[in-house]
């Protein structure tokens, strides 16, 4: 249970972070840049609440593994 909460939390965290920023190579250097975000879509409101909901799966299945 606690490697599959672990997997749920990055999943989330990428979820999240994938859709707000880029990586872009400029020569040998490497940038993050954030990216405009188009709220008024659906798809993008649904891999945000699919976000949330891993980061929230993943606390409770490392909350279990705790508990039991």
């Amino acid at each position: 249970m606690l490697v599959l909460g672990l997997l749920f939390l990055l999943l989330g965290f990428m979820l999240i972070l994938g859709q707000k920023y880029t990586i872009k190579r400029v020569g040998n250097e490497r940038n993050i840049e954030k990216i405009e975000i188009d709220k008024t879509s659906y798809m993008s409101k649904y891999r945000a609440l699919l976000g949330v909901f891993s980061i929230v799966l993943g606390t409770l299945c490392i909350i279990n593994y705790i508990i039991y």
